[in-house]
């Protein structure tokens, strides 16, 4: 009974595993697309909102037995798209281990405004690295319609373990809202710090924004099904690949 079990077992195997690495190739690319710009949260046309209200003195923020300083220099709250993001937790992330910066967990490059009512990026490719976002046009007439000013990379830092867990659960494509503090900050005592950009027009190293998070909100989330397909099949590999090596 116990090899009849198991030669049935390895026979579902065999039909399962193919069905599942095609649903898993398929949901690989998926996942990641951008929605077209008719599912778009109205929110999204609207600039970031930027002032000297309520604005508090620097304070103290400890992560992982490293005190940090920051400085919030401006309020802040952006409604925007995620087009591209790197996680600070990233095997291929150094710099931030190399610098014992623990409470940078994540950055996200968003577009918002005229970059979503014309739907340019469609046409686009975006990707980042530690602390810089790249995008790429296929040709002039794509680089005439895309607003550089409706776009930033934002270095995040956030208020809390609650505000840290949505914002490491934010994917490219989501839909996004935040509000805190531009801010600059550093190690304790420490010579130097790392400041923020406060406006959106200038270019290259220090452009980025650097925000203290104390609410973060994902508005609507993009591609969910694809997502859960991907996690999905994945589990169905290995729980295959296991009953054809090991029954």
């Amino acid at each position: 009974m116990q090899i009849e079990k198991a030669l049935r077992l390895r026979r579902l195997a065999k039909v399962i595993l193919p069905i599942a690495a095609l649903a898993f190739a398929a949901s690989f690319f998926m996942r990641n697309r951008l929605p077209d710009k008719s599912l778009i949260h109205e929110s999204l046309l609207q600039n970031p909102i930027q002032a000297k209200d309520d604005v508090p003195e620097p304070f103290e923020v400890i992560r992982k037995d490293v005190t940090y300083t920051v400085t919030p220099l401006f309020s802040y709250e952006l409604w925007g798209m995620i087009v591209s993001y790197h996680d600070s937790a990233s095997f291929i992330d150094v710099s931030h281990k190399l610098w014992n910066d623990y409470i940078n967990v994540k950055d996200v490059c968003v577009i918002w405004g005229e970059n979503i009512e014309t739907g340019v990026y469609k046409r686009m490719t975006f990707r980042n690295r530690d602390f810089t976002c790249f995008y790429r046009y296929p040709d002039r007439e794509t680089g005439e319609l895309f607003t550089e000013n409706a776009l930033s990379n934002n270095h995040l830092l956030p208020a809390d373990p609650f505000v840290a867990d949505t914002v490491r659960k934010a994917r490219k494509g989501d839909q996004v809202r935040f509000k805190g503090w531009l801010v600059s900050y550093g190690q304790k005592g420490a010579p130097y710090s790392r400041g923020s950009s406060t406006v959106r027009d200038d270019r290259g190293n220090g452009a980025c924004e650097v925000v203290y998070v104390t609410e973060f909100e994902i508005l609507r989330e993009a591609n969910a099904a694809w997502r859960t397909l991907y996690k999905l099949s994945f589990v169905l590999i290995v729980l295959s690949l296991a009953a054809l090596f090991f029954l």
